[in-house]
């Protein structure tokens, strides 16, 4: 009786060490890393906030990541509702980039087609022959607004497709709110 009731107490204590060894790994919430950053350069008189670069997708076909990082650009340090954000999004991907690469945002099952620019970046995972690759998308306001307000978001990368979970339109909604503290909009 008593080595059962001292192996079911280890056991117990194995079981609650590992679980919570575990456990922080599984359910931390996204919005914990919410960080938004500005920054002032006196030389152009130009005030840029981010948001810091935010998980979208692991594993996902070819690719290995996608992170969004939307941000904007306005002029002095009063800050302004923008005409514009740049919404950023990095990949990491298995193999070689395509030279023609459609993406699309569906918001609310609407297809939005945005155009960007590209650059490749060599080797973003040390010791991977992988790479990676940075897309700006140049964003009207009002099409940012509208998928804050969205129940879905999706991303497609030709066939590849990202769905946005909640936890990161809220993430989005936040950055929005952000810009809408100006009293001087646009």
């Amino acid at each position: 009786m008593l080595l059962s009731k001292s192996l079911l107490v280890a056991l117990t204590l194995l079981a609650t060490v590992s679980y919570a060894q575990i456990l922080p790994t599984v359910a931390k919430p996204l919005q914990a890393d919410l960080k938004i950053d500005t920054s002032y350069d006196t030389s152009t008189d130009k005030t840029t906030v981010r948001l810091a670069p935010v998980q979208i997708s692991g594993e996902n076909g070819k690719y290995r990541s996608l992170h969004m990082s939307p941000a904007f650009t306005y002029r002095g340090k009063e800050l302004r509702t923008p005409d514009i954000i740049d919404f950023e999004l990095r990949t990491v991907i298995k193999g070689r980039l395509d030279t023609d690469l459609y993406v699309l945002f569906v918001i609310d099952g609407e297809k939005v087609f945005l155009t960007s620019n590209r650059w490749a970046i060599k080797r973003p995972v040390p010791g991977r022959v992988w790479m990676g690759e940075r897309l700006v998308f140049r964003m009207p306001y009002e099409t940012f607004v509208k998928i804050t307000k969205a129940k879905t978001l999706e991303l497609r990368f030709d066939e590849v497709k990202f769905s946005l979970s909640e936890e990161h339109l809220r993430i989005l909604r936040a950055f929005a709110e952000h810009m809408q503290l100006s009293t001087n909009p646009h």
